[in-house]
C-alpha cells in the first residue's frame, strides 16, 4: 500500500533536514532472486529544531514557540500530496513508477506549480517564491485549541508587495534572484517607490514584507545572500495622524437612527463592541454568545493565542441584548471601512484634520473631515485612549489589548497636546496651593 511518512535527518542536532519516504510496493530482484524492496526518499528542504517535531503526527507542533507551524505544515501538505498526485497519474497513464522514475517527476512538477524547488533545492526567482509564500498563506486554514477554524489573511498585503517588485522588475527589464536583494537594490527600489508617489508608511510596509520573505528563504536553505540582515537595510516610517473617537462621538453613533439603513446597523453596533471591548477585527469576526459569561467574555485571540477577561460595559450590554446575544455576522474590513465613514458622517463625526505625511518623498498636508479618518481599527484604539482618560491602570488595559509593554501599548492612545495639558490640570500636582 502506497504511504508518504516524513522523519527528521538527524533528531541529535539543534536544526535537522526533513525528509519524505513514499513506500509504494516496488522492489527489485537482487542477484539472489530475492525481492528487494525500493522507496522514494526526498528531501524537502525544509529544516526544523527537533524539539519542536512531533514524530507521531509527522508534523510541526502547534506551539507559540514555533509561529510559524501552520505554513511550514501546509508545505509538507503539498509536498505529500504532489507525491499522491503524480504516483496516481503514472499509474492511470500506464507509465513504469520506480523511485528514479517518480523523484524526476516530482521534482518537475514542483517546480513547474510552485517555480522554487529545484533539484538543488535553491529558487531561480525571488518573486517566484514569494507567490508560493501567498499560496501556502492562502491555504493556510488555521485551527484553534476550542476547534474553530480561521483563515489567515496576511496574503492581502503580501500581493501588494508582490505585484510592486513584479512591476520593478518590468522597470528594470530583468528577474530578481535571491542574492538580488541587498543594500543596492534597497536604495534602488526606495528611490523607485518614492519617485512613484508611494507614503513613506507604505514603503515601509513593503520592506517589511521583503525581509520576511528573505528570513523565510533563508531558512529553507534557498538563499545565502545575508545583506536584508544589515541595519542599514531597515523598515522606514513617520508617525502619521492617526484618530480615535472620544466618548461624546460614541454616544453620537450609539444614538444615532439606522433602523432604516439595515446594512450600516449591523455593522455599527459591531464596531461599538469593539470600542468597548479593544478587540481586533479579526476577533470581533469570531465572536459568539458562548464567548460571554454573566459580566465578562472570555475569548482567545487569533492573532496572539492569549486568552483574555474583558468586562461588559453597558453599551456593549445593550447592543448584545438587541440580538439576544446572537450577534450578526461581519462583513470584509474593506467593506466595513467603507460602511463606518457612512455611518460617522451621519452622525456627523466631521471636525476638519491636517493630515500630514510624506508622499513621493515631498512632505504633503491636506484636510480631511474625521469621518473620513474611521477605520475598523479605529475601536481599538479608541478603547485604549478612553480608558487611558478615565485613569484606569495602563496594565489593566494592557491585560485586554495584549500590549506586552508600556511603550507598545502607549502608541495606542491618541490625545493631543491640549487634551493632555487638561488631564495634567486635573491631578493634584496642579491644584496645590501658593505657599
Amino acid at each position: 500500500m502506497a504511504n508518504v511518512t516524513f522523519y527528521l535527518k538527524d533528531e541529535h542536532n539543534k536544526s535537522s533536514l526533513i525528509f519524505t519516504r513514499f513506500s509504494f510496493n516496488y522492489y527489485e530482484i537482487d542477484s539472489e532472486g530475492k525481492k528487494k524492496f525500493k522507496t522514494l526518499k526526498y528531501s524537502t528542504h525544509e529544516t526544523i529544531n527537533p524539539s519542536f517535531w512531533d514524530k507521531k503526527k509527522q508534523r510541526a507542533k502547534e506551539t507559540k514557540l514555533f509561529p510559524q507551524y501552520p505554513e511550514f505544515n501546509q508545505r509538507l501538505n503539498i509536498i505529500e500530496n504532489a507525491i499522491k498526485d503524480i504516483y496516481r497519474k503514472m499509474l492511470n497513464d500506464g507509465q513504469e513508477v520506480t523511485p528514479v522514475t517518480l523523484k524526476s517527476k516530482l521534482i518537475d512538477y514542483l517546480e513547474k506549480e510552485y517555480k522554487v524547488i529545484s533539484s538543488s533545492g535553491k529558487s531561480k526567482s525571488f518573486t517566484e517564491f514569494i507567490k508560493l509564500v501567498i499560496e501556502e498563506t492562502r491555504n493556510g486554514v488555521r485551527i484553534k485549541k476550542d476547534g474553530s477554524r480561521y483563515q489567515d489573511s496576511s496574503s492581502l498585503f503580501y500581493t501588494t508587495t508582490l505585484h510592486n517588485l513584479i512591476k520593478y522588475e518590468e522597470h528594470i527589464k530583468r528577474t530578481l534572484t535571491f542574492s538580488d536583494i541587498n543594500l543596492n537594490f534597497y536604495n534602488k527600489y526606495l528611490q523607485y517607490l518614492n519617485k512613484n508617489g508611494y507614503a513613506i508608511n507604505s514603503i515601509g510596509g513593503h520592506i517589511k514584507n521583503i525581509k520576511v520573505f528573505m528570513k523565510l528563504a533563508t531558512k529553507r536553505g534557498l538563499n545565502e545572500s545575508m545583506e536584508f540582515a544589515d541595519e542599514d537595510f531597515r523598515k522606514i516610517e513617520e508617525e502619521v495622524e492617526t484618530i480615535y473617537l472620544t466618548m461624546d462621538e460614541l454616544e453620537r453613533i450609539f444614538t444615532l437612527d439606522l433602523s432604516d439603513i439595515s446594512r450600516l446597523d449591523a455593522v455599527r453596533d459591531m464596531f461599538l463592541i469593539g470600542c468597548f471591548t479593544g478587540l481586533r477585527f479579526s476577533d470581533l469576526k469570531q465572536l459568539r454568545k458562548e464567548h460571554f459569561y454573566d459580566d465578562v467574555i472570555r475569548i482567545e485571540t487569533i492573532k496572539t493565542a492569549t486568552p483574555i477577561i474583558i468586562p461588559l460595559h453597558p453599551i456593549v450590554r445593550s447592543v448584545c441584548n438587541k440580538y439576544e446575544y446572537n450577534l450578526p455576522r461581519l462583513l470584509s474590513n474593506s467593506k466595513m471601512n467603507d460602511y463606518l465613514k457612512e455611518i460617522c458622517k451621519l452622525a456627523k463625526i466631521d471636525e476638519i484634520l491636517l493630515l500630514n505625511e510624506t508622499r513621493g518623498g515631498l512632505k504633503q498636508q491636506r484636510k480631511v473631515p474625521k469621518y473620513e479618518m474611521v477605520s475598523a481599527h479605529t475601536a481599538r484604539r479608541s478603547f485604549a485612549t478612553n480608558m487611558y482618560k478615565a485613569k484606569l491602570p495602563t496594565y489593566a488595559i494592557r491585560l485586554i489589548t495584549g500590549h506586552t509593554t508600556e511603550k507598545a501599548f502607549l502608541k495606542y492612545i491618541r490625545i493631543d497636546k491640549e487634551e493632555n495639558a487638561k488631564m495634567m490640570l486635573e491631578h493634584d500636582f496642579f491644584k496645590q496651593s501658593i505657599i
